[in-house]
């Protein structure tokens, strides 16, 4: 049997990238890379007549989504659908890049995203859409990874303990950082999150916009919890016992559910 060939087209865009991604990652790793013009196949033969020869995004075949206007389709969900079904994180993942592609959505929020990244590396690989390639795929694992630990938050969020503060509505989680679960707490009202890692962090955390000053609890903390690592954002929005950049050295030994009792009771 000849080795497999993934033929994408020439200056490949997201979604013929991360359809590339998929089939590399999850069934041909070893497969050669071969890139020809939009719309055409390698060596101008049938597509899919070898089934050693797999084209995307480009050809016509099964995973050329040319043939249709459908917007919740690219060349990305074709690969998904057929090599990844029950991939919760991969689907999240191309979902966006179906969105991207259509024009449905804008990756950068006005400012750098995964197109100009995209674009970026063709100025400086114009006649190599391997190396383009070999430059995203690190990139779109770190993004698989992301939406793997938004899947992981929203399951942890899932467990929240939710409670009264002196500034508005808590939400406290054993088990879970800041990152993921904090923004879900924010997205639903909260106005202070608290948490318990699990290496032994922990974390009192303002949603930006709210008129909250943690300093009176910093100090608070300071006598009730001398011997740990409490450290105090300038911003007075931000009490941490420990970080992923910084783990405490001498981490706190309150319980959270001591943490939120102290953080109710919280002078302003």
């Amino acid at each position: 049997m000849h080795p497999t060939i993934i033929v994408g087209h020439i200056a490949p865009d997201l979604d013929c990238l991360v359809a590339i991604w998929i089939l590399r990652r999850r069934l041909h790793p070893a497969a050669e890379l071969r890139f020809v013009p939009a719309g055409s196949t390698l060596g101008d033969q049938r597509v899919d007549s070898d089934p050693a020869v797999i084209h995307v995004d480009t050809g016509g075949g099964r995973y050329d989504h040319h043939h249709t206007a459908a917007t919740d389709i690219c060349a990305a969900e074709l690969v998904r659908r057929h090599i990844a079904p029950g991939d919760p994180a991969l689907q999240r993942l191309v979902a966006q890049v179906c969105a991207i592609d259509h024009a449905r959505a804008r990756d950068d929020g006005g400012g750098f995203g995964v197109t100009a990244l995209i674009a970026g590396l063709l100025a400086i690989h114009p006649d190599d859409p391997a190396a383009v390639y070999a430059a995203m795929a690190p990139n779109l694992d770190a993004w698989l990874a992301a939406e793997e630990q938004h899947i992981q938050a929203r399951v942890a969020y899932a467990r929240r303990i939710a409670f009264a503060t002196p500034w508005g509505p808590g939400v406290a989680l054993e088990g879970a950082s800041s990152a993921g679960a904090g923004r879900l707490a924010f997205a639903a009202g909260a106005v202070l999150y608290c948490y318990r890692d699990q290496r032994s962090g922990m974390g009192v955390v303002a949603q930006a916009r709210a008129a909250v000053d943690l300093t009176p609890l910093s100090r608070v903390l300071a006598q009730r919890d001398a011997n740990a690592d409490w450290y105090l954002h300038p911003g007075g929005r931000l009490l941490l016992c420990g970080s992923a950049t910084a783990p405490p050295r001498r981490p706190s030994r309150l319980t959270l559910a001591e943490l939120i009792e102290m953080v109710r009771q919280a002078p302003r």
